[in-house]
């Protein structure tokens, strides 16, 4: 019984964060490099002006990627984190150890890949703060569960 416990939670952690990720994916496409590439074929015999304008086109495409990415990554980090942080309450207060604590680790997953994808985008202070809010949520929901169950006790 306790394995199955245990793969149900593995599971849903590993999921859930999964879900976000792909479900932001469907609807904010996350950009190919291989649409945003130029393949050349260095030819020897290009004129220095030809060789200006393929790499002049190949830094407006690098430029063009780059913004799309960061884009995506700004969609992400928008619904991970929250949907990540919700679910980590969620599964603080869930009378079902399994999924409670699959929750909990999904969203602990889902919020740490909201910040992986943006943290070289965010401000010092938005880093700071973000961390502070999330880590004080951490340490509420650990001071109402361990209320909660002396209280049932």
């Amino acid at each position: 019984m306790i394995a199955r416990r245990i793969a149900l939670g593995f599971g849903i952690a590993l999921v859930f964060p999964m879900l976000i990720h792909h479900g932001v994916s469907t609807f904010a496409s996350s950009p190919k490099w291989e649409d945003y590439h130029i393949y050349s074929n260095c030819d020897p015999y290009a004129s220095p002006a030809e060789k200006a304008k393929r790499e002049a086109e190949s830094e407006a495409k690098r430029k063009l990627y780059n913004a799309a990415e960061k884009h995506f990554q700004r969609r992400l980090f928008a619904v991970a984190v929250p949907l990540g942080l919700a679910a980590l309450v969620v599964g603080a207060f869930l009378g079902l150890p399994a999924v409670g604590t699959g929750l909990m680790f999904g969203g602990l997953f889902s919020v740490c890949d909201g910040y992986f994808n943006f943290w070289s985008q965010l401000a010092e202070v938005s880093k700071f703060g973000s961390l502070l809010i999330a880590f004080a949520l951490l340490l509420f929901l650990d001071y109402r569960r361990l209320e909660l169950k002396e209280h049932k006790a």
